[in-house]
This record gives C-alpha cells, sequence and structure tokens, in this order.
C-alpha cells in the first residue's frame, strides 16, 4: 500500500501501535448502553451507504484508477479513499479499495465518543467498543495481520491502516481530522 504511513497518522489504532492492553471493563463483568451502529433506514441513506454499517472492513485489493480493480464479485464493494476527514498537510492521493460487505467487524460503542484535543490541540475523538465487540474485533485483526482494513463510517472510508498486532481491548483514537471533519464524525457515531 502506497498510502499507508500518512494513513496510520490520521487515526491511531492504540492498540494497534503501541501494542498496550487497555482496561475494558470486562473485569467487573459490566457493558454500559451500546451505541449501534445499524443499517441504512431509507433508501436514499441505502444508496449512500451502498448498504455497509459503520465498520472495520478487510481490505480486498486497492488502486489509484478504478478500472484496475477488475470486476466487483456479490458480496464487494468499492468505495473511494480520498481523505475527506483529514487535516489538509495530511492527504494523500485518491484511490480506489475494494471491501468485502462479510469480512468486518461493526462498529458497536459501549457509549458516546468523547472528543477532546490531542497534545497539539488538535481534534481527536476517542472510541471503545462494546464488551461483546472486544472478541470478535480481536480475532479478526489476529487472523489478518499485515492484511489492510478500511475504518468506515455512513458508507465512506474514514482512513486505511495495516494491521500490525491484534486490537486487544477495544478502543480506539480518530487523530488528526479537521475540526469539521472530527464534528461530522463525532455527530455520525453520536447518532447510532
Amino acid at each position: 500500500m502506497k498510502r499507508t504511513s500518512k494513513s496510520l497518522v490520521f487515526i491511531v489504532l492504540s492498540i494497534i501501535l503501541s501494542g498496550l492492553h487497555l482496561s475494558t471493563g470486562l473485569a467487573d463483568g459490566l457493558c454500559n448502553e451500546k451505541f449501534v451502529s445499524s443499517l441504512p433506514k431509507t433508501s436514499t441513506d441505502n444508496a449512500k451507504t451502498q448498504g455497509l454499517v459503520d465498520g472495520v472492513y478487510l481490505v480486498q485489493r486497492e488502486a489509484s484508477a478504478k478500472i484496475d480493480l477488475g470486476s466487483l464479485k456479490d458480496s464487494e464493494v468499492m468505495l473511494v479513499n480520498d481523505y475527506e476527514f483529514l487535516a489538509p498537510e495530511e492527504r494523500g492521493e485518491t484511490s480506489y479499495i475494494v471491501i468485502s460487505k462479510s469480512a468486518f467487524i461493526p462498529i458497536i460503542l459501549e457509549g458516546e465518543p468523547v472528543k477532546s484535543n490531542d497534545q497539539n490541540g488538535r481534534p481527536k475523538l476517542e472510541i471503545s467498543l462494546s464488551c461483546e465487540q472486544i472478541q470478535p474485533l480481536e480475532k479478526f485483526t489476529r487472523e489478518n495481520v499485515m492484511k489492510s482494513v478500511a475504518i468506515v463510517i455512513g458508507g465512506k472510508v474514514v482512513t486505511m491502516h495495516k494491521i500490525r498486532v491484534p486490537i486487544i481491548g477495544g478502543k480506539m483514537q480518530i487523530t488528526r481530522c479537521t475540526d469539521h471533519g472530527c464534528e461530522a464524525l463525532f455527530t455520525q457515531l453520536k447518532g447510532r
């Protein structure tokens, strides 16, 4: 993948990058109210999202031109990775990716996303997956080490990453996005 290093700057999957095991709340057996990503409710929403739920999707292939992707199978969807949410200085060349509708983990949050700023004053979002999603995400990332995944929210590619180590703990940070980009993601995730 040509643009992996730029994408890694945008969303820091804290477990992938640091390899730390974060507390998940499983020790006390409590799961709070969940903010669940759901399938689109109207035909207009379905057209915008191509029927995709918010999630972490396995990337099947990537190319700089649509034609280079080849034919799509019934189980595949083509998306544009245009760095929409990324700060201008972090954007790369637009690419086209193919994801599998069946090789993904839905983003089901344990609670509302938390909006704050990083140490440089830039906006960031912190999300924690529900207790039920932690083990599936760990298994999915363990089985796909050194493969690329796309974080898809609202039918759009938020970022792509190469899985370096399994994600343990289910916590992620979305960083390096513009104020508008982080606000749009916060609204989208909070609305679920």
